[in-house]
């Protein structure tokens, strides 16, 4: 099934930018828990990326990997950085498969989010028996 495209919904329909940044951070953050718990923690960062893309395309949310965000700086590109699956073009993801990792970076998922329009970042670590995980916003 391939992934549904973005469209913008309109205002009247009561859906506001935040109540769309919730619902895509929760499915992404379910979709998260589905896959560690059936892939477990013995994979690394690529597996994962892959098997949260596929997994979002199923619940028609699009997921883009490898996305690559501008650093605006008075209104000049100044910089860039990648993250590992943009989410409906409105939630950064960062994967991790470290299992000596105590937590996923904040500041990782930070950096990300002063790039560009972005206000929800996860950070997710999938090499721990437990899925670990940060939210920033």
């Amino acid at each position: 099934m391939s992934p549904r495209p973005h469209r913008a919904l309109p205002a009247r329909a009561g859906l506001t930018r935040e109540l769309l940044e919730d619902r895509a951070t929760a499915e992404t953050l379910d979709a998260a828990f589905v896959i560690h718990e059936s892939l477990g923690a013995w994979h690394g960062a690529a597996t994962y990326i892959n098997a949260l893309a596929v997994e979002l395309a199923h619940r028609h949310l699009h997921a883009q990997r490898a996305a690559s965000l501008s650093v605006v700086y008075r209104g000049k590109v100044v910089g860039g950085l990648e993250a590992d699956l943009l989410v409906d073009h409105r939630i950064l993801v960062l994967v991790r498969a470290d299992p000596t990792l105590a937590e996923p970076s904040r500041f990782e998922a930070l950096r990300g989010l002063a790039a560009a329009d972005i206000r929800v970042g996860l950070a997710f670590n999938f090499g721990a028996p437990e899925l670990l995980f940060a939210r920033v916003c």
